[in-house]
């Protein structure tokens, strides 16, 4: 109760605190409420639930604006990981892995759950969502509003291009794009 209040209190504050200034203060301040939290680049603006249950590793950048949930879930970030601004990263009741050196494109979702909707005498809204896992390989790049849904393997070194919607899992070196994701082509030595 006392760690979601910080959580929201800290949060709230972030956008007042001017970017040079604010990325120090953030770090000192928001360090001991993650399980795990490596140097770790804060931009202001951003939204935080379920730190407990995250571990972010050194060289981490999390752009402004971006919110990262993890309640009764678990989000890892691996080194080098980088979060362009507006990005959202949902594990709560779930599981998202993201190796190192994976960078994410403004405005993408990643979303460990989906809403239930098989029944016809409930509104969605209230059937509860379906968790999942998503697991992103190293040296993986989601471009711009991309959507990665729950249940997906993005295998190393594959490319997710600005807008796709990835719904299965991506070979390793594949360039996916459209919606649903299709192969659009593969990352060779040249």
């Amino acid at each position: 109760m006392i760690r979601h209040f910080v959580e929201e209190l800290l949060t709230a504050v972030s956008g007042w605190i001017p970017t040079v200034l604010g990325t120090g203060i953030r770090l000192v301040l928001w360090r001991p409420l993650f399980a795990a939290c490596g140097k770790v680049r804060f931009g202001n603006g951003i939204a935080v639930q379920g730190c407990r249950n995250m571990h972010l590793a050194d060289g981490i950048r999390i752009g402004r604006g971006c919110h990262l949930y993890a309640e009764n879930g678990s989000l890892e970030m691996g080194q080098d990981t980088a979060l362009s601004p507006g990005v959202t990263v949902d594990a709560s009741n779930g599981l998202i892995r993201m190796g190192k050196q994976v960078a994410v494109g403004p405005g993408t979702v990643i979303r460990a759950a989906n809403h239930r909707f098989d029944r016809l005498d409930i509104p969605i809204m209230q059937q509860g969502h379906v968790h999942g896992t998503i697991t992103i390989d190293d040296d993986v790049w989601i471009a711009a509003n991309c959507t990665i849904t729950p249940d997906v393997h993005i295998g190393h070194g594959a490319i997710i291009g600005a807008g796709a919607v990835v719904t299965r899992n991506v070979e390793p070196y594949a360039i996916m794009g459209g919606v649903p994701a299709r192969l659009i082509g593969r990352r060779t030595n040249s």
